[in-house]
């Protein structure tokens, strides 16, 4: 039975309170009525989240925030001093010990949260202690891949993100063209995997390859303000970074694009679009 992990188990029996489900191995876990189809026969495979309650296995067909291994944003529903239990979208909460707390997490605030199973107690536990990637060797993550960042903080190098879920990334201040927020959600790029698993993140793409979508931005805007945009060659990065988000090197690059396709003009100050005939 994988614990915290979404699975297909067989109903191996039914009674009045729900079902028995099972694994290859005869392993069972109790899958509530609430959760179980009506016409749910003995031999029929389901789609299950396995979690513990009170030492024993349970199922839910609900769809947790994460999963063991996986970093999600959660709620603090409940603070005591020994710990807070944190709404990870399935019926029971999520446990973070003190301990497991990198400051006192407070009822009602949002927090981002790793998912494990502790090792002593063998429970599925929370988190807000993390430091670096726990498997760094064979990344499934290629240099340029779009992905999903969650911003867990500021740090002296910038900003240090998880990656799809699972991976700790950092986005250095001088690829940050935008403002950002902890526990906002981004779309990033793979920038670099480095030996020791350390993974630079970029919020835009490399190279011409992608100049495309900066050209777009810039076309989007140029529609928005009629047609202009008091942007130029002579623009400082700042200027550019608070108007498009995007950097200086890659502004130049898309309106070179833009004018050789004609589709702009490049003024002393401005870029100026041209209207299709």
């Amino acid at each position: 039975m994988n614990i915290g992990k979404t699975q297909l188990l067989k109903i191996a029996e039914k009674n009045y309170s729900g079902l028995f489900l099972e694994d290859a191995e005869g392993e069972r876990a109790f899958l509530p009525k609430i959760f179980a189809s009506e016409d749910a026969e003995i031999g029929d495979e389901m789609e299950v989240f396995v979690y513990q309650d009170d030492d024993k296995l349970k199922a839910t067909t609900e769809k947790p925030n994460a999963e063991v291994g996986e970093f999600a944003i959660m709620t603090c529903v409940q603070s005591l001093p020994t710990g807070a239990f944190m709404d990870w979208g399935i019926i029971k909460d999520l446990f973070v010990p003190y301990k497991q707390q990198k400051a006192k997490i407070i009822e009602g605030k949002r927090y981002l949260v790793y998912v494990y199973v502790d090792e002593f107690l063998d429970l599925i536990t929370g988190t807000t202690r993390y430091k670096r990637n726990p498997h760094y060797e064979n990344l499934p993550l290629q240099r340029g891949e779009k992905v999903h960042l969650m911003v867990a903080g500021e740090s002296e190098l910038g900003w240090n993100v998880v990656i799809n879920k699972q991976y700790i990334g950092l986005i250095y201040t001088s690829d940050v063209y935008k403002k950002l927020f902890p526990l906002s959600e981004e779309v990033g790029f793979i920038k670099s995997i480095r030996e020791d698993g350390k993974i630079d993140v970029s919020l835009q793409p490399e190279g011409y390859e992608n100049i495309d979508e900066f050209q777009k931005i810039i076309l989007d805007k140029l529609e928005i303000n009629y047609g202009l945009l008091y942007l130029s060659d002579q623009s400082t990065p700042e200027e550019i970074k608070d108007e498009l988000q995007m950097s200086k090197k890659n502004f130049k690059k898309a309106i070179g694009g833009l004018y050789r396709d004609k589709k702009i003009e490049i003024l002393e100050d401005k870029i100026k679009l041209i209207a299709e005939a």
